[in-house]
């Protein structure tokens, strides 16, 4: 519903706002297999946790002290990043967490009501 709904929005726009479209499409559809794996590759070999860790340590586990609210909001703009890759790391060594099962039920009509 929602790729149906940005699909109409994409065909009337043009310029950066179809881009930014485009992208919403992408973001809903799903993470590509092939990037989390490559997410996997990135950061399972030694230099990849070790890139890993200092992010985790000089921007993700740290608190923004000051009072300027711009300096907040760059500060939590670069711990989304970090919160991204965690994300898709563990997506990728745990795909079964993010499965959405569906199941279909079928509604029986109440019984009539005994006076």
């Amino acid at each position: 519903m929602i790729i149906r709904f940005l699909d109409r929005l994409l065909r009337r726009r043009r310029g950066l706002t179809a881009r930014i479209f485009t992208w919403f499409q992408h973001r809903w559809v799903g993470v590509d297999e092939n990037l989390l794996k490559d997410y996997l590759v990135t950061f399972s070999g030694l230099q990849g946790q070790r890139v890993l860790q200092h992010l985790m340590d000089s921007v993700y586990c740290t608190v923004y002290e000051g009072s300027n609210r711009d300096e907040a909001l760059i500060h939590n703009a670069r711990r989304t990043v970090i919160q991204e890759i965690l994300e898709n790391l563990d997506r990728a060594e745990h795909p079964q967490k993010y499965e959405v099962k569906v199941e279909t039920a079928t509604m029986e009509a109440p019984n009539a009501v005994a006076r």
